[in-house]
């Protein structure tokens, strides 16, 4: 009788991963991590990492990607992979070439900090300048009536307003502000199982994330989102204040555009698109 438990630990994240349905591209989107490396470590190529350091970091962060038992994987990874880093010179050659790295990371990092610290001082200060030269400009004038002042002066000063007074703004102009402000695509997602998206809002990047059962997600966009669902039965979603429930059965890869029309590739915005 076989043994239920992966004996390497490439077999224990291969199995692991498809069990939640996902494919090496999308562990390798999820996690930056090539996909010929996840290849290599699932199946017990260790030969294309140098550094043990490296390829333990690659096993737990894949681990916790698929929801593995991350030290259990590196426990296996270790009994197996001993001999692959035998009298190999780690510290000399990848230990110096990763500390000269750090170092000018660093140094990289203090450069940019400076340069992005003088540039908000420098808004700032421009900011400050703007405002209280736009203060002297509308503040409103005093008039003082000396003894040989024309009382008919006096007057005219009153009924008229200063020139430079600000004029009040019209409903129109409102209208239009509160419309620059609002959303024409609201769409929120309310997890039942453990799926994966990738989202994209108004032609920007898209984004990838991992939901699990009890999570509550909301996405805005002034034109349109367009949103992959890696298990369609997993979430219930709600669009403009309206419910319009799962998005298809479990296991199920679905593409969905809001709102509703025609986008691009001439399909109808807002249906299924099976992938």
């Amino acid at each position: 009788m076989e043994s239920e438990t992966p004996e390497t630990a490439g077999e224990y994240l291969r199995t692991s991963r498809e069990s939640i349905g996902l494919t090496r591209e999308e562990v390798s989107l999820i996690t930056k991590i090539r996909s010929q490396y996840i290849e290599a470590i699932e199946n017990g190529d260790f030969s294309l990492f140098s550094s043990p350091q490296l390829l333990k970091g690659y096993v737990r962060l894949l681990a916790k990607t698929v929801k593995a038992d991350d030290k259990k994987a590196v426990t296996l990874l270790e009994a197996e992979a001993g001999e692959n880093f035998k009298n190999k010179q780690i510290e000399d050659i990848v230990g110096k070439r990763f500390k000269e790295k750090m170092q000018e990371s660093e140094i990289f990092k203090k450069r940019i900090l400076v340069i992005v610290s003088t540039g908000i001082f420098i808004i700032i200060l421009l900011y400050t300048i703007i405002k209280v030269y736009k203060y002297i400009q509308t503040a409103p004038r005093i008039n003082i009536t000396l003894p040989f002042q024309s009382p008919i002066k006096s007057l005219v000063s009153r009924e008229h307003p200063p020139v430079n007074a600000k004029p009040v703004k019209s409903q129109e102009t409102i209208k239009k502000q509160k419309l620059k402000t609002s959303y024409a695509a609201i769409l929120k997602g309310r997890v039942i199982k453990r799926t994966w998206v990738a989202v994209k809002i108004d032609g920007g990047s898209t984004k990838t994330a991992m939901l699990y059962a009890g999570d509550k997600e909301v996405w805005k966009a002034r034109k349109r989102i367009r949103i992959k669902i890696g298990n369609a039965g997993g979430i219930i979603l709600n669009y403009n204040g309206k419910d319009i429930g799962k998005p298809g059965s479990e296991k199920q890869v679905v593409t969905l555009n809001f709102p509703p029309g025609h986008n691009s590739s001439g399909k109808q915005a807002g249906n299924m698109v099976n992938k």
